[in-house]
């Protein structure tokens, strides 16, 4: 059986462990996208899959949690890495009037990413992560529907 214990505590392990950072989108004038890509360039790396957490800066309410990057059949990465997840169309919103809407809603994000090694299955961990906070405060964050 997987132990997994409390949200943050899950958070601050992976921390400690892997490559990580985080922005802030406060400004909804600004287009999210060109704000996360500004931020992605500035970090130097190869592969930028991993996790993510987008939070209520003022509230640090976790809002949604999400990955990119699935593996093939060979441990290798491939698809979306996590600058392309966030500023990816998400059924019919773009993702400037989604996070543009949610900023005026919440207040200002702070968008938090870890970055896994190719052998971390980001799927793995996000779904630990969302069953973390689901344990802790028995729902999903306010964006995520389903487990």
């Amino acid at each position: 059986m997987i132990c997994i214990g409390n949200f943050e505590d899950e958070i601050d392990l992976l921390k400690n462990i892997y490559e990580h950072g985080n922005y802030v989108y406060i400004n909804p004038a600004e287009n999210f996208t060109a704000c996360t890509r500004s931020h992605f360039n500035r970090v130097v790396r190869k592969d930028k899959h991993g996790v993510y957490i987008v939070r209520a800066r003022d509230s640090h309410e976790v809002l949604y949690i999400g990955k990119s990057g699935t593996l093939d059949d060979y441990g290798r990465f491939r698809k979306q890495d996590i600058p392309g997840r966030l500023t990816n169309i998400r059924g019919t919103e773009n993702p400037n009037d989604q996070f543009r809407n949610l900023l005026q809603e919440k207040g200002p994000l702070i968008i938090e990413y870890i970055f896994l090694l190719v052998s971390k299955s980001p799927s793995f961990v996000e779904k630990a992560l969302l069953q973390a906070y689901l344990n802790e405060f028995n729902r999903l964050p306010y964006k995520n529907k389903e487990l």
